[in-house]
Protein backbone atom coordinates (compact mmCIF):
# COMPACT_ATOMS: atom_id res chain seq x y z
CA UNK A 1 0.00 0.00 0.00
CA UNK A 2 2.93 2.24 0.76
CA UNK A 3 4.48 1.72 -3.03
CA UNK A 4 1.72 2.84 -4.42
CA UNK A 5 1.22 5.87 -2.38
CA UNK A 6 4.22 7.14 -2.69
CA UNK A 7 3.89 6.35 -6.47
CA UNK A 8 0.94 8.95 -6.60
CA UNK A 9 2.90 11.24 -4.47
CA UNK A 10 5.71 11.34 -7.17
CA UNK A 11 3.20 11.06 -9.87
CA UNK A 12 1.60 14.46 -8.45
CA UNK A 13 4.79 16.17 -7.96
CA UNK A 14 5.85 15.65 -11.45
CA UNK A 15 2.29 16.91 -12.73
CA UNK A 16 2.56 19.99 -10.93
CA UNK A 17 5.97 21.02 -12.15
CA UNK A 18 4.42 20.64 -15.99
CA UNK A 19 2.47 23.93 -16.36
CA UNK A 20 -1.00 23.62 -19.34
CA UNK A 21 0.18 24.18 -22.60
CA UNK A 22 -2.63 26.18 -25.01
CA UNK A 23 -1.95 24.83 -28.43
CA UNK A 24 -2.68 26.35 -31.52
CA UNK A 25 -4.13 24.19 -34.52
CA UNK A 26 -1.24 25.22 -36.89
CA UNK A 27 1.12 23.30 -34.12
CA UNK A 28 2.73 26.38 -31.94
CA UNK A 29 2.51 25.65 -28.04
CA UNK A 30 2.06 28.66 -25.42
CA UNK A 31 2.67 28.37 -22.18
CA UNK A 32 2.03 30.60 -19.44
CA UNK A 33 5.72 32.24 -18.50
CA UNK A 34 4.39 32.84 -14.39
CA UNK A 35 3.54 29.38 -14.53
CA UNK A 36 7.07 28.50 -14.83
CA UNK A 37 8.79 30.75 -12.72
CA UNK A 38 6.52 31.50 -10.04
CA UNK A 39 6.92 34.89 -10.33
CA UNK A 40 4.16 37.53 -10.14
CA UNK A 41 2.27 38.67 -13.26
CA UNK A 42 2.30 42.72 -13.36
CA UNK A 43 -1.31 44.19 -14.63
CA UNK A 44 -1.46 45.24 -18.23
CA UNK A 45 1.90 43.12 -19.53
CA UNK A 46 2.17 38.94 -19.75
CA UNK A 47 4.84 37.02 -20.96
CA UNK A 48 4.90 34.04 -22.46
CA UNK A 49 7.00 31.00 -23.52
CA UNK A 50 6.02 30.13 -26.92
CA UNK A 51 7.06 27.05 -28.73
CA UNK A 52 6.80 26.75 -32.82
CA UNK A 53 6.00 23.79 -34.62
CA UNK A 54 9.85 22.78 -35.05
CA UNK A 55 11.05 23.08 -31.04
CA UNK A 56 12.38 26.47 -31.70
CA UNK A 57 11.40 28.46 -28.06
CA UNK A 58 10.67 32.38 -27.80
CA UNK A 59 9.32 34.32 -24.79
CA UNK A 60 6.44 36.73 -26.01
CA UNK A 61 5.51 39.88 -24.04
CA UNK A 62 1.59 40.32 -24.91
CA UNK A 63 0.84 44.08 -23.21
CA UNK A 64 -2.94 45.32 -23.20
CA UNK A 65 -3.83 48.80 -23.69
CA UNK A 66 -4.48 50.65 -20.74
CA UNK A 67 -7.56 52.16 -22.61
CA UNK A 68 -8.82 48.82 -23.70
CA UNK A 69 -8.18 47.49 -20.09
CA UNK A 70 -10.13 50.16 -18.67
CA UNK A 71 -12.95 49.84 -21.26
CA UNK A 72 -13.78 46.35 -19.65
CA UNK A 73 -13.44 47.89 -16.51
CA UNK A 74 -16.08 50.43 -17.45
CA UNK A 75 -18.43 47.93 -18.82
CA UNK A 76 -18.13 45.32 -16.55
CA UNK A 77 -18.77 48.10 -13.94
CA UNK A 78 -15.59 47.80 -11.97
CA UNK A 79 -15.77 43.74 -11.71
CA UNK A 80 -12.96 42.94 -13.17
CA UNK A 81 -9.75 44.79 -11.90
CA UNK A 82 -6.40 45.06 -13.36
CA UNK A 83 -5.37 41.84 -11.20
CA UNK A 84 -8.21 39.96 -12.84
CA UNK A 85 -6.88 35.98 -13.90
CA UNK A 86 -9.10 37.90 -17.54
CA UNK A 87 -6.42 39.39 -18.80
CA UNK A 88 -3.85 36.65 -18.52
CA UNK A 89 -6.80 34.75 -20.40
CA UNK A 90 -7.49 37.71 -22.91
CA UNK A 91 -3.51 38.14 -23.46
CA UNK A 92 -3.16 34.52 -24.47
CA UNK A 93 -6.06 34.40 -26.80
CA UNK A 94 -4.36 37.40 -28.42
CA UNK A 95 -1.11 35.53 -29.22
CA UNK A 96 -2.59 32.30 -30.05
CA UNK A 97 -4.98 34.23 -32.75
CA UNK A 98 -1.28 36.05 -33.94
CA UNK A 99 0.09 32.62 -34.20
CA UNK A 100 -2.33 31.00 -36.02
CA UNK A 101 -3.00 34.13 -38.27
CA UNK A 102 0.67 34.80 -39.23
CA UNK A 103 1.93 31.29 -38.58
CA UNK A 104 5.12 32.89 -37.06
CA UNK A 105 6.25 34.84 -33.73
CA UNK A 106 5.13 38.53 -33.42
CA UNK A 107 8.34 40.85 -34.57
CA UNK A 108 10.58 41.96 -31.53
CA UNK A 109 9.09 38.86 -29.43
CA UNK A 110 5.79 41.72 -28.41
CA UNK A 111 2.71 42.10 -28.84
CA UNK A 112 0.82 45.21 -28.41
CA UNK A 113 -3.48 44.87 -27.63
CA UNK A 114 -4.63 48.01 -28.65
CA UNK A 115 -8.19 47.05 -29.41
CA UNK A 116 -10.30 44.52 -27.82
CA UNK A 117 -12.66 42.09 -30.10
CA UNK A 118 -16.57 41.74 -29.43
CA UNK A 119 -15.21 38.09 -28.11
CA UNK A 120 -13.08 40.03 -25.49
CA UNK A 121 -16.07 41.91 -24.39
CA UNK A 122 -18.24 39.34 -24.31
CA UNK A 123 -16.35 37.08 -22.38
CA UNK A 124 -15.84 39.65 -19.78
CA UNK A 125 -19.72 39.69 -19.10
CA UNK A 126 -19.44 36.48 -18.33
CA UNK A 127 -16.21 36.33 -16.25
CA UNK A 128 -16.28 35.24 -12.87
CA UNK A 129 -14.52 37.57 -10.93
CA UNK A 130 -13.48 36.24 -8.24
CA UNK A 131 -10.46 34.52 -10.00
Amino acid sequence: MSTSRNQLAAEYRAIKRHPIEYLTENGFSIVRLSELTHAPVIAVEYNFLVRDPHGYELEITVEIDRLAASEVARRSNGRISSESSYWICCAERHLATYLWDNDDYPPDARLKVDQLTLDDLNLARRWDCHT
